[in-house]
């Protein structure tokens, strides 16, 4: 709940912006529905993005280091099973 606060908090400004640019006498509907059509373009590139480039659960995050004077990225490597405890 208290993240939907945030998120919340973060967006009424954007909000607000938006319906006073609507308001205003001069904003040409066309230009409103392209910025909003960007936006979601942006949004969904993001997430897609984000989506593909994610690491799979059962991999574990190698961060990136140096390795005979070269730079390797940081990857997903398999998680080493481990003995549960006793």
């Amino acid at each position: 709940m208290l993240r939907f606060t945030e998120l919340g908090l973060f967006l009424v400004p954007f909000a607000l912006f938006v319906t006073w640019r609507i308001m205003g006498p001069r904003t040409p509907p066309r230009l409103v529905w392209a910025a909003a059509v960007a936006v979601l373009v942006m949004a969904a590139g993001t997430m897609w993005y984000g989506l593909n480039r994610r690491i799979d659960r059962s991999e574990a995050y190698e961060p990136a280091h140096l390795e005979d004077g070269r730079i390797v990225p940081g990857h997903g490597v398999p998680k080493v099973p481990h003995d549960p405890p006793r």
